[in-house]
């Protein structure tokens, strides 16, 4: 029996992900997961330009989740990466509760992942890497902090032993804080900005369930995704978390 570029690409994500579970979501659970996933790629498709989307999936698997957003570097690395690199790779950690709150208003259980995922990046950076908050005045330095101070009260706290210290030392927090501020806002704002291009790449999803390789590239690069001019005067930039 020959294999096919099909059989290839099941076999690659049951290596990557775990084996799909055969369940139907109902409708309305359908969409939320691939706004979620969408919101995921969008930004990553933005924000993270040194690499690739490689799989978009609304598919549930064993391991227990729902959807997935994966994204390979373009090229080999070897250890290092750019400030701006790792705030892109922050950026798309929020970029699926950026998307639940602007299509729902909300946030759902699944980004609870995402959440403790990004603090313990931002924790780390600031801690360990020497990476802090892009320059501000005061005033907004204020507003980033606290939409990053309720970002971690709602990771529940989970971050890895070893940034304890960093969270203990009230000013490394407060520049933590306002990293993961910064990168919530340009998540959120990104998602405003092309809102109906998500929404199209949502329901491409809803319609194939998975979107692999050459073709989710292309997808997201039919989408013509704006990077967002934000204007910090304006009340209605500013997010709601």
């Amino acid at each position: 029996m020959q294999l096919s570029r099909p059989d290839l690409l099941h076999a690659m994500s049951t290596v990557e992900a775990g084996t799909v579970v055969n369940v139907e979501y109902p409708p309305e659970q359908t969409r939320a997961i691939a706004i979620h996933e969408a919101g995921h790629a969008v930004c990553a498709h933005v924000y993270m330009p040194s690499t690739q989307s490689t799989r978009l999936t609304i598919q549930m698997r064993e391991s227990g989740s729902l959807g997935h957003h994966s994204a390979l570097a373009k090229e080999e690395r070897y250890g290092h990466a750019w400030r701006h690199e790792e705030v892109g790779s922050l950026i798309w950690a929020l970029g699926a509760i950026a998307a639940e709150r602007v299509f729902y208003g909300e946030n759902s259980t699944g980004v609870g992942g995402d959440l403790r995922m990004a603090t313990s990046e931002a924790l780390r950076l600031v801690g360990f890497c020497g990476m802090g908050p892009d320059p501000a005045s005061a005033e907004l330095e204020e507003r980033f902090e606290q939409i990053g101070l309720q970002l971690m009260h709602r990771s529940g706290g989970d971050v890895e032993e070893a940034v304890q210290g960093v969270l203990r030392d009230a000013f490394k927090r407060q520049l933590a804080a306002q990293l993961l501020g910064q990168a919530y806002l340009r998540a959120w704002q990104l998602v405003v900005v092309n809102r109906a291009a998500a929404e199209r790449l949502a329901t491409e999803l809803v319609q194939r369930k998975e979107i692999y390789g050459d073709e989710l590239t292309r997808l997201l690069d039919a989408l013509h995704l704006e990077t967002p001019d934000v204007d910090y005067a304006k009340e209605e930039s500013w997010p709601k978390v």
